[in-house]
């Protein structure tokens, strides 16, 4: 892929590149829109039996003084979703109990979204996606329940952090993006394992108008510098992921070019898919 630079000034570039990020990224977290706040008083929230998808949490009160009661739907399976305690699921093939699990949590998170279903892969079936904490500008901790083969129950994959805008890559692999900074941060790519998340690579990325590590080795992608993260916090976390890579049939040396310069990349801070 050819790789152009801009042929405008950095002066002028700049101040569009924090708009674009601001519009972007607002963007991101527009699909996790307000809508009715949930219901504190449970007989009238258990009477409506509404889709969680409609709800908006408050920060206050508590969560467990919420009484939220909701329901998720994939096919002719229904999830009975419950914060009492938070976050208690129900699983059912119409009249059929197939399932009871819990999520625990004390907090919402900055977007209020209680629990929803969202297809992160592209493969036509939603996972499960929890918040588990208050989060932040980055982005906000999420578990995830994947339905097994057969439709019977939902098995926990893994957590992930970040916003809720997904990408995929031509390998299969697919990743959300979190926020470092105002104008960094970080793809995490994953792929499917016997129902678990494996993290394949981390793509520090950041807008290319952005002071940032000139002396590090970024491909450049539309307006976008991108690299693949050499971090290994915890310890061993690097290993892992050549591992993955490896395991996929990527070669880690060739990793950087093959992720960094996919059509994707750039639209990262213009809150494009």
């Amino acid at each position: 892929m050819g790789i152009s630079r801009f042929g405008v000034p950095a002066r002028v570039v700049w101040p569009a590149l924090v708009a674009a990020l601001t519009i972007g990224l607002g963007g991101c977290a527009s699909s996790q829109q307000s809508a009715p706040s949930a219901s504190t008083t449970t007989n009238s929230v258990v009477a409506q039996q509404v889709a969680c998808d409609t709800l908006h949490l408050a920060g206050q009160p508590k969560l467990a003084d919420q009484h939220v009661r909701c329901v998720l739907a994939i096919d002719d399976l229904t999830l009975d979703v419950s914060s009492d305690p938070a976050w208690s699921f129900t699983l059912r093939n119409r009249d059929n109990l197939l399932q009871q699990f819990q999520e625990p949590t004390t907090e919402v998170g900055q977007t209020g979204v209680a629990p929803l279903l969202q297809d992160v892969d592209g493969s036509g079936t939603p996972v499960l996606l929890v918040v588990t904490g208050r989060g932040g500008t980055g982005g906000e901790p999420m578990a995830v329940w994947r339905l097994n083969a057969s439709r019977t129950r939902f098995v926990h994959a893994g957590e992930m952090f970040g916003f809720r805008h997904f990408y995929r890559t031509t390998e299969g692999f697919f990743g959300n993006y979190a926020h470092s900074s105002a104008a960094s941060g970080t793809v995490t790519l994953y792929r499917w394992a016997d129902d678990k998340l494996v993290t394949v690579a981390v793509l520090d990325t950041q807008a290319a108008g952005a002071p940032g590590d000139e002396s590090r080795a970024w491909v450049r992608n539309g307006d976008v510098l991108c690299a693949v993260s050499e971090d290994d916090d915890p310890p061993g976390a690097k290993a892992q992921r050549t591992a993955a890579l490896q395991a996929a049939g990527i070669d880690p040396a060739v990793a950087q070019q093959q992720l960094c310069t996919q059509p994707w990349v750039a639209s990262v801070y213009r809150g494009g898919g």
